[in-house]
C-alpha cells in the first residue's frame, strides 16, 4: 500500500455534529486510557479531521460542558446503572455515557437525537451490550431529570447564536 493511500485510511473525514460527536467520544475514550488531558487531545485531532470551524465549535462547547459537571454527569450515570460501578464500564462506555448526558444535560439538543446519536456510537464502538445499555442509562437520566428540575446549573448554549 503506498504512503498515500495509507494517509487516507488513516484520516478518516468526520462531518457534522455526528463527526463531532464521534471525535469527542474517541478523544475521551483515549485521555481516559493514556491518562492524557482531553482539552490537549482535541484541539490535535480535531485539525487533523477535517470538522468545520462550526462543528469544532460544537465540540468545544459540548466538552466544557462536560468538563464542567463532570462530577454531577458520573453521579447521574451511578444513579441510572447501580448495579455497574463507573469505574468497571468499558473505557468507551463510560466516555460514550459522559459525552452524552453531557449533550443531554445542556437541552440544547432534542432528547432523542442526543439518545440516537449515543446509541449509534455505542453500536460502532461498544460491546453486543453496550447500545442497549447506553440506550437504558441516557433514558433513565433523561427521565430522572424530567422528574425534577434543573437545580440551577446552567450549561452553556451549544448553538452557534
Amino acid at each position: 500500500m503506498t504512503n498515500e493511500m495509507n494517509a487516507t485510511i488513516r484520516k478518516p473525514i468526520l462531518r457534522g455534529r455526528s463527526g463531532a460527536r464521534e471525535l469527542l467520544l474517541q478523544v475521551l475514550y483515549e485521555a481516559d486510557l493514556a491518562g492524557k488531558d482531553p482539552a490537549d487531545l482535541l484541539d490535535d485531532r480535531a485539525a487533523e479531521v477535517g470538522l468545520t470551524p462550526a462543528d469544532i465549535a460544537f465540540i468545544n462547547v459540548l466538552y466544557a460542558n462536560l468538563r464542567a459537571t463532570m462530577d454531577d454527569i458520573d453521579r447521574k450515570i451511578v444513579l441510572a446503572a447501580p448495579k455497574r460501578p463507573l469505574e468497571q464500564l468499558a473505557a468507551i462506555d463510560r466516555a460514550l455515557l459522559r459525552l452524552a448526558a453531557a449533550e443531554l444535560l445542556s437541552g440544547d439538543t432534542p432528547v432523542a437525537v442526543a439518545i440516537d446519536e449515543a446509541v449509534g456510537l455505542a453500536r460502532r464502538y461498544g460491546s453486543d451490550a453496550s447500545a442497549r445499555f447506553v440506550n437504558g442509562v441516557l433514558g433513565s437520566i433523561h427521565r430522572a431529570r424530567e422528574d425534577q428540575p434543573d437545580s440551577g446549573s446552567e450549561p452553556r448554549n451549544m448553538t452557534d447564536g
